[in-house]
């Protein structure tokens, strides 16, 4: 018989996960697994116990019921481990950009049949200053929408809570001189937003085309500075496609392995990794690890997004 180590977070989301438990084992159960249950108890727990369970070789696959943030602690810890145990995610978050790139239903019952019927894939994950993140490193404007909005809110209203939230921070966008070297390239101007990612879906907002999980590279997005405020209101277009802003020469575009973000005249800014806080610096080194975890992915996932089939 084979063995899951199956990871929750009982407060992700709308707490769904501890309604929907017994069924969930029962599903596993009854697809041929027995199931260690581990109910997260506070911040880097998932990480530690993802980790500590690859390790032990006593589990065939480690799955994560939670949230971007859940998955992002649980998929560190199996970038620590020795073994190279196969996940499966179970998305009970707000938003779950991850799960929406690679097709897992956010119903439950539906996302767990998916997963134990998906089929192992090779992802890129990324190092910003050695910290691990999964899809996204971001500053600037709307970059501390998914951490600054309060999670009783994004419970109720789901990803609106995401859009009313950047609605507001509107006034106060403010421009950030920044050096940015992208795999040798060198852009240096002032930018209202720039991310690092390697997802179709940022905040449940923005859709993304063009990219593949395990490419080895990121996609680089930088906005820079609006010159007048018809420009300023067209950066709303942002949250729904950031390919129809404005004119073609205030968008940067490019993908890379190695990108340095280094921001001038010490100014201080919000910066967000997989939807997480992370403190201001000045410089942040962004490093691709190609095809460095195995994650389950439902069989009817495009194709096109992964380089090797």
């Amino acid at each position: 018989m084979k063995h899951i180590y199956f990871i929750f977070n009982p407060q992700a989301g709308k707490a769904e996960m501890t309604a929907y438990l017994g069924f969930v084992i029962d599903m596993m159960t009854k697809a041929g697994y027995e199931v260690t249950v581990h109910p997260t108890q506070g911040k880097f727990d998932a990480m530690h116990m993802a980790e500590k369970a690859a390790d032990s070789g006593r589990f065939d696959y480690i799955f994560c019921a939670g949230g971007d943030g859940t998955l992002n602690e649980v998929m560190t810890g199996l970038s620590k481990s020795v073994m190279r145990v196969p996940l499966g995610y179970i998305p009970c978050g707000s938003v779950n950009d991850f799960a929406r790139s690679i097709a897992i239903p956010f119903d439950i019952p539906q996302a767990v049949e998916s997963v134990l019927n998906g089929m192992p894939r090779y992802f890129d994950i990324g190092t910003a200053n050695g910290r691990n993140f999964n899809y996204i490193v971001a500053f600037g404007a709307f970059a501390d929408v998914t951490y600054d909005t309060p999670q009783a809110i994004k419970n109720v209203f789901g990803q609106a809570a995401y859009l009313f939230n950047a609605l507001t921070k509107l006034p106060n966008i403010r421009p950030i001189p920044a050096r940015i070297t992208c795999d040798g390239q060198v852009f240096e101007d002032e930018f209202i937003y720039g991310m690092v990612t390697n997802s179709a879906s940022v905040g449940g907002m923005l859709d993304i085309t063009d990219f593949q999980f395990d490419d080895g590279q990121f996609e680089l997005t930088l906005i820079k500075r609006p010159q007048n405020p018809l420009e300023l209101g067209n950066t709303v277009r942002f949250l729904k496609d950031i390919h129809e802003i404005g004119e073609e020469d205030k968008i940067i575009s490019l993908k890379g392995s190695r990108v340095t973000i280094e921001i001038q005249d010490n100014v201080h800014v919000p910066w967000t990794v997989d939807g997480e806080y992370m403190q201001s610096t000045e410089k942040l080194n962004i490093i691709n690890h190609k095809r460095a975890i195995p994650l389950l992915v439902p069989r009817n996932c495009n194709q096109e997004i992964f380089q090797v089939q």
